[in-house]
């Protein structure tokens, strides 16, 4: 059922103080990279912009009176998301100017696409895509087309001919799962260990890019590994899936063997590390993807947690805002803009681990 929440005024929000934020042109899953970590978000600047730092929007992006912005999510719920629109309706809070109506398509492709012919009947003149199933993307990006909309997606899924943030996938979760493999080759010597991986194939190539990254990262710290060790959970997006999928999976696992999970965001992993635990598997690590408050809480609670790959998901908003806003103002961006993240653990301060 299609539902539109308009936002425009509220409380203040935070710096992106963490995630470190890239511009790119283009994003290859056959690049290498190391693992970088900021403390504060260096500035990120569209060709042809004003110095506006990309992750701290102002008034100044107010070249006209209003921006009434579409804004279509896959859900109200899931942490990650959560923290993602809260930042985008804090950071349009903040400007003054510009109006967010959110719709939610709850996984629904379908939904998505009657949420938008909606918003356009409400008289939006931008949008932003958060919209996760691939197959429905290119029905999308026609639409917008069609009725020469600026728009930005969030990768999720790629909206085809418009600019998109995303976390440079191969490369983030290739720099998480080499953490986990390094922790695994410190605490278990001379151990070859099995990764099981949650993929989620359904929302498209961005997303599986996350997996592969992943297995390539294992594959770095041990090398020649056999194929065997690496086993891809189809996790779907779904906790639940993933945890019933890793239950089946680690049952041609021997139950003294190291085992290192992770998936595609901090709730699939969350799933796997449940199923490990179910399976009653003694040494098995996980970490998490993406940083969300359940992965945060994760890394504080569950001994088996390594860390957590962190992407500061509220920061994201007002990058998502600021490129929105230049488009909307005739400004060109850049087509790729990252938020590479770094690794998190039990004792990193912000976390208040106990």
């Amino acid at each position: 059922m299609s539902r539109i929440t308009t936002y425009r005024r509220g409380l203040g929000w935070g710096a992106l103080a963490s995630a470190l934020v890239v511009a790119a042109a283009a994003c290859s899953s056959s690049s290498t990279s190391t693992p970088t970590r900021s403390t504060s978000a260096p500035t990120v600047q569209p060709a042809g912009s004003s110095s506006l730092d990309l992750s701290h929007p102002t008034k100044a992006l107010c070249k006209k009176s209003s921006y009434k912005i579409g804004y279509e999510v896959f859900s109200d719920s899931q942490p990650f998301a959560v923290s993602l629109s809260d930042g985008l309706k804090s950071a349009a809070a903040s400007v003054g100017c510009a109006q967010v109506l959110q719709t939610v398509d709850n996984m629904n492709g379908p939904v998505a696409i009657g949420n938008l012919h909606t918003l356009i009947n409400e008289g939006i003149n931008g949008f932003i895509d958060f919209q996760v199933l691939a197959q429905y993307q290119g029905a999308i990006s026609k639409i917008l087309k069609s009725n020469k909309i600026p728009s930005v997606t969030v990768v999720g899924a790629t909206l085809p001919g418009f600019p998109q943030v995303g976390l440079d996938p191969f490369n983030t979760e290739k720099n998480a799962s080499m953490f986990m493999a390094n922790v695994a080759k410190t605490k278990y010597p001379g151990k070859v260990p099995y990764f099981v991986g949650g993929a989620e194939p359904e929302s498209g190539p961005a997303v599986l890019a996350r997996y592969q990254g992943a297995v390539a990262g294992v594959e770095a710290v041990y090398p020649g590994i056999p194929k065997n060790h690496i086993i891809e959970v189809d996790t779907n997006g779904v906790d639940t899936q993933a945890y019933n999928n890793t239950l089946s999976a680690l049952s041609a696992v021997p139950h003294d063997a190291v085992v290192m999970l992770q998936a595609v965001n901090d709730e699939d992993t969350g799933g796997m590390a449940k199923a490990a635990a179910s399976r009653g598997l003694p040494n098995y690590l996980v970490n998490s993807y993406g940083g969300d408050s359940y992965g945060l809480g994760q890394v504080c609670s569950n001994t088996h947690y390594v860390g957590s790959w962190y992407l500061d998901p509220a920061g994201w908003g007002p990058v998502l805002l600021s490129l929105e806003m230049d488009e909307m103002n005739g400004v060109k961006v850049p087509q790729v803009t990252n938020i590479a993240g770094y690794e998190v653990t039990r004792k990193t301060s912000f976390l208040h681990c106990k």
